[in-house]
């Protein structure tokens, strides 16, 4: 996907309020035009890809409270009609974790950036998925 082009609604599932507000401002600033929406855990990010208009890519942390990352990726791809890419995102992960959200059809797994400037940085990434 030339994501430039393509993607207009990025969801983000993240718990931390400061890791989701500095992704969003990141898409503000590298990828104006493109619509962001941040919730805070997996069920509502599920409705959300549900929705009539859904984004074309979700950014998942893999390390919610209630339910994993991966319990949410299988929840994704349950829906036939929800074709999002999925990429998780964590502070850390077990290399064995890593190969299982791959495995279930994340499309990437990005570690979560340690300074400011690697949000821009990842998002730049994200759009040449």
């Amino acid at each position: 996907m030339t994501a430039a082009a393509v993607v207009r609604r990025v969801l983000i599932i993240e718990d931390c309020v400061e890791d989701a507000l500095l992704l969003g401002l990141a898409f503000e600033d590298h990828a104006p035009g493109v619509e962001v929406q941040a919730v805070s855990d997996g069920a509502s990010g599920v409705a959300y890809c549900q929705s009539p208009d859904p984004p074309q890519v979700v950014v998942l942390d893999l390390h919610l409270p209630g339910q994993t990352g991966l319990e949410i990726l299988m929840q994704l791809r349950l829906q036939a009609s929800v074709p999002v890419q999925v990429v998780c995102w964590s502070s850390h992960a077990h290399p064995a974790e890593v190969q299982a959200i791959l495995d279930h059809g994340a499309v990437a797994y990005v570690e979560k950036p340690k300074e400011v400037t690697g949000f821009g940085q990842l998002v730049q990434s994200l759009l040449t998925l």
